[in-house]
């Protein structure tokens, strides 16, 4: 029986040498493409069985094991069958498993760096595969920021047992697709970015790019948006407008019509005696009423008394009321004499009518309080020769001078006011009393104020 044994193990130390040397003059690659123990845990009482599959099939599978001491040792061999399934024989775990912590199982077809690893964890009673942790990130809000502003914030992971274990496993972050400037700190996940003008525009911006983080071969990411706020105002672009050329029209040259002279046709009425001065006739006309009806009724063809006696009709219009244009085209002034119902020529021109409210104002203070006195009347006629004097010629440069007009009225508005005291006055005192006072009132405007002014700037000076 002894023998049998002994025969039993010579074959297998002589299978491991062989795949030893195998291992060392065969130079492939690792084609084991699943490994994991057959059961979820194993007692110290009971054989630890691998499982797993290979690519090409019929291949022989080696399992190397390093304790938590970093001690390595040849632990198992199976063959593969055609579909490149694989089961070992059954190891006593006491065998293998002495110290308590960590065990890290290779198998591999000829190189063991091209083998596929598991970790076995040993807590002095059983040996159990532990559970992978998960490499995730926290989830990262999009952040909004205005150019030449910071943006910061640290990203963090779900599992931190990933952190502080100084085997390799410690996470990694970095950027992929970020601006140039943002940056993040690979240990702690910081990130800091202040965009620059270079990134504004003139309406909000979104920039895209992933936070990625690495640790113990795993991987995740998040995308995060950040966006920067509109920085400037677009530029109103104005329309170009192309010039419109316009087509050159030749001028029309118009036939020259020669006027025709038409014979002098004498229009003399038969009473005009051509020896006499026709200007006699239009005295008469205008001096004597019973022969201006003569004329009016046995001559009614004749437009006027110039076109009968062939006199060129003067053109009426271009002298002021109160004067009378001349037969040698000068305008004379007539002298008004009337006791009620003349007009006032300078407001007149100036309101643009007689019938205008204030024309109408000064004829009913004169008509019916200053004419019906017996001082009132004799006021109007020293007032009428000095204002007949020069009230035509103010007149005619109304009427050729807008501007000059509203400064006219400008002038008589202070005085209406003042004279609408005369409308209370009804007897002789009182029309003396009030018209004295509305003269010292006008005066004062008009005269006195002006000086005081003028004197006030002197002094000034």
């Amino acid at each position: 029986m002894s023998f049998l044994i002994k025969n039993m193990q010579m074959q297998l130390v002589g299978i491991g040498i062989f795949s030893l040397f195998l291992i060392m003059l065969i130079p492939v690659y690792g084609e084991v493409t699943q490994f994991s123990i057959e059961k979820n845990f194993y007692t110290m009482e009971e054989g630890i069985v691998f499982i797993g599959t290979e690519e090409e099939g019929n291949k022989i599978i080696n399992v190397v094991m390093i304790n938590p001491n970093g001690k390595e040792r040849y632990v198992v061999g199976a063959m593969s069958n055609s579909e490149g399934m694989f089961e070992t024989l059954p190891k006593n775990v006491d065998e293998f498993f002495s110290v308590i912590g960590n065990y890290q199982f290779t198998a591999f077809t000829i190189q063991k760096n091209d083998g596929t690893v598991i970790s076995l964890q040993f807590d002095g009673n059983k040996i159990f595969q532990p559970t992978k942790s998960i490499l995730q990130l926290n989830t990262i809000q999009n952040k909004i920021i205005e150019v030449e502003n910071t943006v910061t914030f640290t990203v963090s992971i779900t599992d931190n047992s990933f952190i502080d274990t100084y085997d390799g496993r410690d996470p990694v972050y970095s950027l992929e697709n970020a601006p140039i400037d943002a940056t993040i700190d690979g240990m702690t996940g910081k990130f800091i970015w202040t965009p620059s003008k270079s990134y504004g525009s003139f309406e909000d911006i979104i920039y895209n790019f992933d936070i990625v983080v690495k640790a113990n071969n795993q991987e995740d990411r998040e995308n995060i948006s950040i966006i920067v706020k509109k920085a400037y105002d677009e530029p109103v672009v104005e329309p170009v407008v192309e010039p419109v050329v316009e087509p050159v029209v030749e001028p029309v040259v118009e036939p020259v019509v020669e006027p025709v002279v038409e014979p002098t046709k004498s229009t003399i009425a038969s009473f005009v005696d051509e020896t006499k001065d026709p200007q006699n006739y239009v005295d008469r006309y205008n001096d004597e009423s019973t022969y201006k009806e003569w004329f009016d009724e046995n001559y009614p063809q004749y437009v006027s008394i110039y076109e009968a006696v062939g006199l060129e009709e003067p053109k009426i219009g271009i002298c002021g009321p109160g004067t009378i244009l001349d037969p040698d085209g000068v305008c004379s002034i007539v002298t008004v004499e009337e006791k009620e119902g003349g007009g006032c020529l300078i407001a007149t021109a100036a309101y643009g009518s007689e019938m205008a409210p204030q024309v109408q104002l000064l004829r009913e203070i004169r008509d019916n309080q200053l004419m019906n006195t017996e001082s009132g009347s004799a006021f109007m006629s020293g007032f009428n020769e000095l204002y007949y004097s020069f009230s035509p010629y103010i007149a005619d440069m109304e009427r050729e001078s807008p501007v000059f007009k509203e400064i006219v009225k400008a002038g008589l508005t202070p005085m209406l006011s003042t004279l609408a005291i005369m409308d209370n006055a009804e007897s002789e005192s009182e029309v003396l009393g009030l018209g004295l006072s509305v003269i010292a009132l006008n005066l004062g405007m008009y005269i006195g104020l002006p000086i005081i002014g003028i004197i006030g700037i002197i002094k000034r000076k």
